[in-house]
């Protein structure tokens, strides 16, 4: 009789123990759960806010175009319909964006893993913006192993934190500046170095550039709008593939981002 009273209460002890578990599990889902709900109301509020103007634009000119048509000069209709060729092309940007940044806090993201050649991923990349480089006399510097260096990674979200990185470097370089890129392998790591002679960030809003949303200068050197989203997708897919991504600057001076990612 004792045995099978030590047994039931051995059976209840364990019960409550899974219980508790359970419930600890449901509440941290839960709590999660309410994380990217929260962020996608955010993200909801962000984008409504800054499709207003380009979607108002592309409004007013269409009604202008429709409501003066017979007077409108092949001159100023191309003039006009450019403008509203850049407003919906900014607002499907914007989309893009703030898409896959919902996509990031998924509690259901995976990622595809496969060894690839890491050097040869950069090169890539960095010959996407050839034509800026161009435009804005940009030098870009690389300094890169001899060797071709192996990483496990998920070539297609990597490749949207660098070029979202080096893409920054631009928007924020002045013309006739240099923007030096290296990649060095370690013992353990293999680190991405992106440098800019750009406008730099003031040490006060140095801890805040990885937050979402968060923007220093509303507009880049080109007058490119930025919302402030970049650096925030970066910081996630970096920090989902263990690694980490870090920054120094200096105001008028430049920027250095270092993204380190393990060897696997």
């Amino acid at each position: 009789m004792s045995e099978r009273k030590n047994n039931s209460e051995a059976y209840i002890h364990e019960l409550e123990e899974k219980i508790v578990d359970l419930s600890l599990r449901l509440k941290g889902k839960t709590s999660e759960l309410n994380s990217v709900r929260e962020s996608n109301t955010k993200s909801i509020g962000k984008l409504i806010h800054n499709l207003r103007n380009p979607v108002g634009v592309i409004f007013s000119f269409s009604e202008m175009i429709l409501e003066d048509i017979e007077e409108y000069t092949p001159e100023k209709l191309e003039k006009h319909l450019q403008i509203i060729k850049n407003s919906a092309n900014f607002s499907l940007q914007l989309l893009a964006i703030v898409a896959k940044y919902s996509q990031l806090q998924s509690p259901n993201l995976t990622y595809s893993f496969k060894s690839l050649n890491y050097t040869e991923l950069v090169n890539v990349i960095i010959n996407e913006f050839n034509a800026i480089s161009v435009e804005k006399n940009i030098q870009i510097e690389h300094v890169f192993s001899e060797n071709p260096i192996s990483l496990t990674i998920d070539a297609t979200e990597i490749s949207i934190a660098l070029r979202n990185v080096i893409n920054n470097a631009f928007r924020y370089s002045t013309n006739n500046t240099s923007i030096k890129i290296t990649v060095k392998e370690n013992l353990n790591t293999v680190e991405t170095i992106i440098i800019d002679e750009g406008i730099g960030i003031s040490e006060e809003n140095l801890p805040d550039i990885f937050n979402e949303f968060f923007v220093v200068n509303t507009y880049s050197e080109d007058k490119q709008k930025c919302i402030g989203l970049g650096l925030s997708i970066a910081n996630k897919i970096i920090k989902d593939h263990e690694g980490t991504i870090s920054v120094t600057s200096l105001l008028n001076k430049g920027t250095q981002i270092k993204i380190r990612l393990p060897k696997k």
